[in-house]
């Protein structure tokens, strides 16, 4: 049965290391891990193919812009006859602490515009993964542009080193997922505080 994971971001050199890209961030991680790589467009999306215990699964990172990811998603599951269910979809949560991750298996868009337009085209039953990248802490502007400048700033130093492990267990969270094993991923690691010490 194929599936699809989909890592939300915006594409363009000027996004590619801002915080709302976080889902581009993953693919990417999955695709070097899992040996995907991804095609030029083909439905508003790089798709690429990757194959886990003889199962050709697919990756893809739409193209679209954030706010109309549903149009590039919705397209590639009724090309592969993809339920919803067979879904996962990774994007950045600024409801969860950096260092922190929740996966769900179905649920509202929690205000994010990528999860919004997947949901518009084809209901709240799909998996998704939320990675945590914390809340803004700018001053002197109005609470959406914080936002806005938040998800859209540039990660530091400090962050970024959580990011990676974060990313890292990426490709262990994929594999579980597409292996039938999405209750045991979200058992094992939407506990984890990746920000924690590495115990010796």
């Amino acid at each position: 049965m194929l599936m699809i994971i989909a890592g939300l971001g915006n594409p363009g050199a000027e996004y590619a290391n801002t915080r709302h890209n976080a889902g581009f961030w993953a693919a990417d991680a999955i695709a070097a891990r899992l040996r995907a790589n991804f095609s030029p467009w083909k439905n508003h999306a790089l798709v690429g193919e990757l194959t886990l215990h003889g199962q050709v699964h697919l990756l893809i990172k739409p193209q679209t812009y954030m706010n109309l990811s549903g149009e590039a998603v919705a397209a590639l599951m009724l090309e592969n006859n993809v339920a919803p269910s067979e879904l996962l979809v990774i994007v950045d949560d600024i409801n969860l602490p950096t260092g922190r991750i929740r996966i769900r298996a179905s649920g509202s868009d929690g205000g994010h515009n990528g999860l919004k337009s997947i949901i518009n085209h084809i209901g709240k039953n799909f998996w998704r993964l939320r990675i945590g990248v914390g809340q803004p802490a700018g001053e002197g502007q109005t609470p959406h542009d914080n936002l806005v400048s938040h998800v859209l700033g540039s990660v530091s130093p400090a962050e970024l080193e959580i990011f990676h492990k974060v990313l890292h267990e990426m490709p262990d969270i994929a594999a579980m997922w597409l292996l039938g094993m999405g209750n045991k991923a979200m058992t094992k690691y939407n506990g984890i505080d990746f920000t924690a010490p590495e115990e010796e």
